[in-house]
C-alpha cells in the first residue's frame, strides 16, 4: 500500500474553478492577441474577428470530444486514456510519444522567444548570445517551482495572473472600442474575406491560438466531481477563449481603422501602439500583461502536461520512476522536471544555429503539430467508441459523438495543410520530412515496447483509467 502511494494524486483538491483557471491560463489570449493579430491581419485583411469566431465554433468540435471521454474516463491520463479505451493501447501510446514530444518542442520554441523578449526589453537588444540563454533557463525553473510545490498553489498562482491579464485586456479592448479609432466601429471586420489559400492560413493561426484548451482534462483524478466538471472546464476554456479573441481583434482592428490594417499588420506591437495613443496610462502594462500571459500559460501546461506523463508512466507505457509522487508536496515531480528540462534544453541548443526568433517560430510550428494529431486522433477515438458503445444512444449521441468529431476532424485539418504546404522557404520547408520523423519515432517506440513488455499493451487501458496498481505492475 504503501508503494502504491507514490504513485496516487491527492483527490478532490479542486472545483469547478480550479480546473477552469488552467485551461484559460494555458490558452494564453494575451500572447496571441499581440502577436498573431497581426499575422493574420496581413493574410485576411481586416477579418480578423470573424475568422476568431468562427474558429472558437469550430474548436468547440474538438473540445466536445475531449468532453465526452472526460465525463466517461476521467483520468490524469487525459487523451492517453481516451485514445487507448476506445482504440487500443499501441494507437494511444504512439500518440503520447508524439503529442508529448510535441509539446516539448513547442514549448521548447516558447522558452527561447520568453527569454529573448526579457532580455530585449532590460537591455534593449533583442538577443545577447549567453545572457538570454541564462535568463531562459532561469525562466524555466520559475515557471516550474508552482507545478511542483502543489496543484492548490500551482492554480492561486495561475489564477492571480491571468485574472491581471483578462482584466487589462478587457480594459485595453473597450476603450479602443469606445474610441471608435480613425473610422469609427463599422462591420467591415464581420465581412467574410473571401476563399483564398492565404484566408486559411489565417484559419491555422486562429486554430493554433486555442492550442492547450484541454488543460483540464488530466487534473480530472485531483477535480471534485470530475465526470461533470472536468466537461465544463474544456469546453467553457473555448468559449471564454474564443469570447476574448473576437472582443480583443475587433478592438484592435477598429484602433487601427479597418482600412489601415496594412499598418496593423507591419505592427509588431500593435497592442503597445493602440495603448500609447487612445488610453496611454496602460501603455506601459502591456509588456507585463504579455509577461503575466506567457507565465500563467506556461505554469498551466507543465501542470497539464507533467499529469500526462505521470499518467502513461503509472501504466507502464514508460519509465514509471516518473510516476513518482513528490513525498513532500504529493504531486507528480518527477515528470515535471522531465517535461521542462528537455525543453529548455531545445530552447538554448536551437540557438547556436539560428537567431531566437526564428527558432521560436520553427520550434512552435513543428512541435503543435505533434499536438494536432492528438487533437485528431481524440476525435476519431470518439467516433470509434461510438461505433462500439453508442449506436443504439439516440439521435443526441449520433450529433455529439459521431457529427461534431468529424467536424472536428475537418477544421483540424485546416493548420495541418497550412503548416505542411509545399513551396515554404527553410526551414519551414522540411516540416513534412520532420513530421514524418516524429510520427515513425512514436510507432517504433510503441512496437518496441509491445515486443519486450507485451501485458504492458494489455494491462495499459485500465491503469490509465486510475485502475489500482497490481502487484506485477509495480
Amino acid at each position: 500500500m504503501a508503494n502504491e502511494s507514490l504513485h496516487q494524486l491527492s483527490r478532490g483538491q479542486i472545483g469547478l474553478w480550479g480546473v477552469l483557471i488552467p485551461g484559460l491560463a494555458q490558452v494564453a489570449p494575451a500572447f496571441n492577441l499581440f502577436f498573431t493579430t497581426g499575422v493574420m491581419a496581413s493574410l485576411a485583411g481586416a477579418s480578423v474577428p470573424l475568422i476568431f469566431l468562427i474558429t472558437m465554433v469550430g474548436m468547440l468540435a474538438t473540445a466536445n470530444s475531449l468532453a465526452q471521454f472526460a465525463g466517461v474516463y476521467p483520468s490524469s491520463g487525459s487523451f492517453l486514456t481516451y485514445i487507448a479505451k476506445a482504440i487500443g493501447a499501441k494507437t494511444a501510446t504512439s500518440v503520447g510519444v508524439i503529442t508529448i514530444l510535441g509539446y516539448i518542442i513547442a514549448f521548447g520554441g516558447i522558452y527561447i522567444f520568453v527569454g529573448s523578449y526579457i532580455v530585449s526589453n532590460l537591455f534593449g537588444n533583442s538577443h545577447i548570445w549567453g545572457l538570454t540563454q541564462i535568463v531562459t533557463i532561469i525562466y524555466g525553473a520559475l515557471v516550474t517551482i508552482p507545478v511542483i510545490v502543489g496543484l492548490k498553489f500551482g492554480v492561486r498562482v495561475s489564477y492571480a495572473l491571468y485574472i491581471f491579464e483578462a482584466v487589462l485586456l478587457l480594459v485595453l479592448s473597450i476603450a479602443f472600442l469606445a474610441h471608435g479609432g480613425p473610422q469609427g466601429i463599422t462591420s467591415a471586420p464581420f465581412k467574410w474575406p473571401g476563399g483564398s489559400k492565404s484566408t486559411l492560413l489565417a484559419f491555422s493561426l486562429a486554430i493554433l491560438a486555442f492550442g492547450g484548451f484541454e488543460a483540464a482534462a488530466p487534473l480530472a483524478e485531483e477535480t471534485r466531481d470530475p465526470t461533470k466538471n472536468v466537461p465544463r472546464a474544456v469546453l467553457g476554456t473555448v468559449v471564454v477563449s474564443g469570447i476574448i479573441y473576437v472582443l480583443g481583434s475587433w478592438a484592435l482592428v477598429t484602433a487601427f481603422g479597418p482600412s489601415h490594417v496594412g499598418i496593423l499588420a507591419a505592427d509588431p506591437n500593435p497592442f503597445h501602439t493602440a495603448a500609447a495613443k487612445y488610453i496611454s496610462v496602460l501603455a506601459p502594462f502591456v509588456t507585463w500583461i504579455f509577461l503575466t500571459s506567457v507565465t500563467s500559460s506556461y505554469i498551466a501546461a507543465n501542470t497539464q502536461t507533467a499529469r500526462v506523463i505521470f499518467g502513461g508512466a503509472r501504466s507502464g507505457l514508460w519509465s514509471r520512476v516518473l510516476a513518482r509522487i513528490s513525498p513532500r508536496y504529493k504531486t507528480p515531480a518527477f515528470a515535471a522536471v522531465a517535461f521542462v528540462v528537455p525543453s529548455i534544453v531545445i530552447a538554448v541548443v536551437s540557438t547556436a544555429f539560428t537567431n531566437p526568433g526564428t527558432a521560436s517560430g520553427f520550434l512552435g510550428t513543428y512541435g503543435i503539430l505533434g499536438v494536432i494529431i492528438m487533437y485528431v486522433m481524440a476525435n476519431v477515438a470518439l467516433v470509434v467508441h461510438w461505433a462500439k458503445n453508442d449506436r443504439d444512444g439516440g439521435v443526441k449521441r449520433v450529433l455529439m459523438r459521431l457529427v461534431i468529431p468529424i467536424v472536428g476532424v475537418a477544421i483540424l485539418a485546416i493548420p495541418i495543410y497550412g503548416d505542411l504546404q509545399p513551396g515554404q522557404a527553410a526551414p519551414y520547408k522540411y516540416l513534412p520530412y520532420l513530421t514524418i520523423a516524429l510520427i515513425v519515432v512514436g510507432i517504433a517506440y510503441t512496437l518496441i515496447l509491445a515486443a519486450r513488455r507485451p501485458e504492458i499493451i494489455r494491462d495499459a487501458p485500465g491503469l490509465l483509467e486510475g485502475a489500482e496498481l497490481t502487484s506485477a505492475n509495480s
